[in-house]
């Protein structure tokens, strides 16, 4: 009888993957961590599984029956594109819409960054700070270029979940780079230029989310005091 044939692409940068795809294995990292080092090498399998089946959009099955030899090789080539460190990606396509990161970040209002605070720590809320930071290019002059004013909608947020993992990630770099001058001048800006019933209604709107404007100055001080890392991806061994 024999063998069936399975076909499949390998990602070989991180261009090729979408970000829902990484922040769907994120999140089967989360709920299969254990401390037990008897189930961490059943677990590490499983996950190396998890691995190719997601990126390379297969069904676990058709991965169980992958040859051994051929299985390692597709690890590896996984492995190598996730040591990308791509540097600021300002502009992609996304469903043939042009769209555009910040132009500049010195002019990020309040409203912007409390949604890219709340949400850019989180890989399954991912989608939404980069809705924040990239957006639909509006205006195009030779090397320049404008984005459309920010506005909360879920539709283009949910659309951002397509978008390639390292335009995301090249942001999220260049990000926390600039964060420590970015987010040290922004509790200073906060006491200087709002007022007291303004600082009262984000008081308000932060404790509907869970913290108040004390806890979130204290974040705001510990980001400019220390660069933020990326969160760890799973290393297969091979």
């Amino acid at each position: 009888m024999a063998l069936q044939q399975i076909e499949l692409e390998v990602p070989t940068t991180l261009s090729d993957i979408k970000l829902w795809q990484y922040q769907k294995y994120m999140k089967i990292i989360e709920q299969n961590k254990t401390e037990d080092a008897e189930d961490e090498d059943k677990i590490n399998d499983f996950l190396n599984m998890k691995l190719v089946e997601i990126f390379c959009n297969v069904s676990l099955k058709e991965v169980s029956k992958i040859p051994l030899k051929e299985y390692n090789k597709i690890l590896e080539v996984l492995n190598k594109a996730f040591e990308e460190k791509p540097n600021l990606i300002q502009r992609f396509d996304l469903l043939d819409v042009d769209m555009g990161f910040i132009p500049n970040l010195d002019d990020i209002t309040l409203g912007e960054y409390v949604d890219l605070e709340t949400n850019i720590t989180d890989w399954q809320k991912m989608h939404k700070a980069m809705a924040v930071l990239y957006r639909p290019v509006n205006f195009k002059a030779e090397d320049k270029y404008g984005i459309a004013p920010y506005k909360v909608n879920e539709e283009i947020q949910e659309a951002m979940k397509d978008m390639p993992l390292d335009v995301a990630i090249s942001s999220m770099v260049f990000f926390y780079a600039l964060g420590k001058e970015l987010l040290g001048a922004i509790p200073k800006y906060l006491e200087q230029n709002l007022k007291k019933e303004d600082m009262q209604m984000l008081d308000q709107h932060l404790q509907k989310n869970g913290v108040g404007i004390n806890q979130f100055m204290h974040s705001l001080k510990e980001m400019s005091e220390t660069s933020m890392q990326l969160p760890n991806f799973h290393s297969t061994s091979v």
